[in-house]
Order: structure tokens, then C-alpha cells, then sequence
């Protein structure tokens, strides 16, 4: 086969393969245009390569005319969104200067179409055909070139005044290895070309044309700074994830830290108890002949206070670990259950019972447990200092769970102060907070989660005083019809 076919053909599919690459990302984030940008340059490139293979083994005038003018193209589709890629992700460069650039462009297509044979020629009297050192022949034009290929050059010029100017700018702000690999790339590939080819077209050099090969350069050193920064924000998102977990584990310390009385209170019940057992235990050992089904029964109670201490220091556990969070099917009224035993001190010093409202049949969510427990702590948590103000006679504290279509929607309401109507919009904000002594975290973490998992959470005032915060959860796959007494 032709060294010739197979490397502008291996030129072609490099580009192609790229552009795919790009426009993959770009439909992963849409918000970014430069991955639009550059799989546009990439596969505008690979065309340009294929019409430039045409352009070597061509032997017809017309059938030339026809490729250099879909050519002329072809690199159009090259260099402007080149410059538009540079304004979008340099953010450095002068729009008006990429206007203008734009606009030649623009100027030159017209007359590439509406010459009598393109924008480079006005017209090809002959096709030579030369050979390679190794024996292989190529086409190439002689004809008159076309005074308004200047409009071409001048863009050409102004590109690269654009990207200098840009790439210093960026330079200076910080920039250096972008500056140096796509302005660096794209200015001397751009030279590289813009000296090869008029020499080809005036015929002081007897070479194919090579323009496609300095594109795909560009792309190549495009495509691994965007590389780079794909690896880099991937980076960036595990670290952010990390810090997020960071943070509510803090929040969640923070959240027990207040709760520091009640929950040596909970302590101390089973642990007092025990020691009451022991200590009863031993008077029967001492006092003479004992029965033992007393000290079966005293063993018993022992048994069962050390159980409750330790599923409490359990519960603290699990509120405080360390590790990753694991999507697992839930049931949201057992979950809802381990969150109300944590906060049974809280809510005995408060003198508030509350009403548990559980639907039957409640189809699990894929969640993480304690993630879940956090949320519901915070909304309680939140609703208890809230009804601080109430008379304690009048405190109410409603926490219900129903399945509302596909999700399941856990509701907190309470009859204390509400919420300022102003302080709605903010409520979810990190570090807002009305409390002298509050982080402001509780509630922005609350939303992270359950938006984390597929769900939501809204907060109101209610009509009749108070508030009702209320988040949904998606139901586990294959729980459509299912659910929990």
C-alpha cells in the first residue's frame, strides 16, 4: 500500500478518534464548550486529511477544484472554533481580536465559493505529478493564486497574535503549563504550516501539502492538556468528597457534643443499674443460704442493662465512623427508630414525646444508615430547640413516614417558633444559623445527603405555628409493591 495513503489515512483516524474522544466528555458536561470546540477542530481536522489524501492521487482539474474547495473548509472549521476554544478555556483572550479573526474567515469562504476556482487559486492551469525519494507520485497545482487568499493570511497572522497575546496574559496569571503547551503548540504548528504551504503554492517546494499533520499535532497537545485536566478535576472530586465526609463526621461530633449531658445521662442508667445488681448480689452471697433463681434474675437484669449500655456506645459508633458511605436497602421506620433511642435523653430532658406516625408497608430506600440517622438526628434536633419556647404542656412533635409514588417521604413537624419568612430562601445555606452557638452546618448537610441519594428536602412554616421540614428518598430498586409493616 501507499506510505503516502497510509499516513495521511493514520492522520485521519487519529483526529477522528479524538474528536469522539471530546465529544463524549462535552456530553458529559455540557455546561463546558471546549470539549464541543475541540472534537469540532478534531474531526474538521480528519476531514481536511482525507481531502488533502484526494488532493495528492487526484489527476483531474475539476475533481481538484472540487477538493481544495472543500478544503479551504475544512480549515475554517480548524481555525475558528481554535480561536473560540482559546477565548472559552484560556479566558484570557481579547474578544474583539477573535471577532475579527471570525469575520476574515468568514470573507474568505464567500470568495472561496464564489472564485472562479477557490480561495487559493483563481485558477489551476495544470496538475504536475512528482515522486517521492521512494518512488511514490503525488499532485500538484501550478495555476495563478487568488489576491483574496489575503483575507486567509491576515487571519492566519492575527491567530497568532491572539493566541501570544493570550498565552502571555495567561502566563503571567499562573498559567505557565497551558500557556506552554496549547498556546506554545498551537503558534508553532501554525508557523510550521503557514511557511510550508505558500511555498508549495508559489512551487519553490515540491512536497504534498501538510497542513493536517500541524493540526494534529494541535490536537494531540490539546487533547492532553484536557486529559490532564479531566485527571485533575477527578482528583479534585475525591478530595471534595473527602472533606465533605470530613465535615459531617465533625457535625455529627459537633451535634453529640451538645447532647454531652444527655447522653452520660443514657450512660449512666444501665451502668447505675448494673452496679445495683452487683452490689445486690453480693448482700445475698453474704447474708447466707440464697436461692438461685434470685441470682439467675439479678444476673439477668445485668445481662440486659450491659446489652442497652452497649448498643448505645454501638449507635455512637456507627454516628461517628470513619469509613465510606454504603448504599444499602433501608427500612426508613427502623432507621427513624436507632435516631429517636439516640436523642431519648434529649427529648426526656425536654419533656417531649413524640408522635410517630409510621406507614405500614414502607418500601426500603437505598441509602447509607447512618447518613440517613444523621439527617433524621438534625430535623429532630432542629425541631427540639425550636419548641424551647413552648410551654411544655403544648410541645408537639410529629414524625411521620408514607410513600408518596416511587419515593418514601419522612416529615418532622413541630408546634414551636416556625421559621421567619425571610430566613426561608437561606435556610439550607451553609453557616446560616440563628442560634448564638450554632455552626449552621446541620441543615446543609441534611440537603447534601438526601440530594446525594436521589432525593430532596423542603422546609415551611406551618399555618397553625411551628415547622415542617420534610425529605424524600427513592425507593430501592425492585421494592415497587413491596415495603415493611
Amino acid at each position: 500500500m501507499s506510505l503516502l495513503t497510509i499516513a495521511w489515512s493514520f492522520c485521519a483516524s487519529v483526529c477522528l478518534m479524538l474528536g469522539s474522544i471530546h465529544l463524549l466528555f462535552w456530553f458529559r458536561k455540557r455546561s463546558s464548550p471546549v470539549y464541543l470546540l475541540s472534537s469540532l477542530m478534531a474531526f474538521s481536522a480528519g476531514a481536511n486529511a482525507m481531502l488533502e489524501l484526494g488532493l495528492l492521487h487526484t489527476e483531474s482539474l475539476d475533481h481538484y477544484r472540487v477538493l481544495m474547495l472543500w478544503e479551504n473548509v475544512a480549515v475554517f472549521m480548524i481555525l475558528v472554533p481554535m480561536v473560540w476554544f482559546i477565548q472559552a478555556y484560556f479566558a484570557t483572550g481579547r474578544r474583539w481580536l477573535a471577532i475579527t479573526i471570525t469575520l476574515l474567515w468568514i470573507l474568505g469562504l464567500l470568495a472561496n465559493f464564489l472564485s472562479p476556482h477557490s480561495l487559493t487559486f483563481i485558477e489551476v492551469s495544470e496538475l504536475q505529478r512528482l515522486t517521492t525519494p521512494w518512488g511514490e507520485a503525488f499532485t500538484i497545482p501550478l495555476g495563478t493564486g487568488n489576491p483574496w487568499k489575503l483575507l486567509a493570511d491576515c487571519a492566519s497572522l492575527l491567530i497568532l497574535v491572539y493566541v501570544g497575546d493570550a498565552a502571555v496574559r495567561l502566563w503571567r496569571q499562573g498559567g505557565q503549563r497551558t500557556a506552554t503547551v496549547i498556546g506554545g503548540g498551537i503558534i508553532f504548528f501554525i508557523l510550521l504550516a503557514g511557511i510550508h504551504s505558500p511555498l508549495v503554492d508559489a512551487g519553490i517546494i515540491a512536497t504534498p501539502y501538510m497542513v493536517s499533520f500541524a493540526f494534529l499535532a494541535i490536537i494531540v497537545s490539546m487533547s492532553y492538556q484536557l486529559a490532564e485536566d479531566a485527571m485533575r478535576s477527578a482528583q479534585y472530586a475525591r478530595e471534595l468528597q473527602h472533606s465533605q465526609q470530613a465535615v459531617e463526621r465533625l457535625a455529627r461530633a459537633n451535634l453529640l457534643g451538645e447532647l454531652t449531658s444527655t447522653l452520660a445521662h443514657e450512660l449512666n442508667q444501665p451502668l447505675s443499674a448494673i452496679l445495683s445488681n452487683a452490689e445486690a448480689g453480693r448482700r445475698l452471697l453474704v447474708s447466707g443460704p440464697t436461692k438461685l433463681a434470685d441470682i439467675g434474675d439479678i444476673l439477668d437484669d445485668i445481662v440486659r442493662d450491659d446489652q442497652r449500655a452497649a448498643d448505645i456506645i454501638q449507635r455512637l459508633r456507627n454516628l461517628l465512623q470513619a469509613g465510606e458511605a454504603v448504599r444499602e436497602p433501608l427500612d426508613i421506620n427502623a432507621v427513624l427508630q436507632e435516631a429517636i433511642a439516640l436523642l431519648s435523653g434529649e427529648l426526656s430532658q425536654q419533656q417531649v414525646t413524640p408522635t410517630l406516625e409510621f406507614g405500614k408497608h414502607i418500601p426500603d430506600v437505598l441509602a447509607g444508615r447512618t447518613e440517613i440517622q444523621q439527617v433524621a438526628i438534625n430535623l429532630i434536633t432542629n425541631a427540639l430547640n425550636a419548641l424551647r419556647d413552648t410551654p411544655v404542656d403544648q410541645r408537639q412533635l410529629v414524625i411521620r413516614t408514607s410513600r408518596h409514588n416511587d419515593t418514601v417521604m419522612v416529615t418532622v413537624r413541630d408546634n414551636g417558633r416556625g421559621i421567619a419568612e425571610d430566613d426561608l430562601p437561606r435556610l439550607f445555606e451553609a453557616f446560616f444559623s440563628r442560634k448564638s452557638d450554632g455552626l449552621g452546618m446541620g441543615l446543609a448537610i441534611a440537603r447534601r445527603i438526601v440530594e446525594a441519594y436521589g432525593g430532596r428536602v423542603l422546609a415551611a412554616s406551618t399555618a397553625t405555628g411551628g415547622a415542617t421540614f420534610t425529605f424524600t428518598l427513592p425507593m430501592a430498586p425492585g421494592e415497587q409493591g413491596a415495603g415493611h409493616a
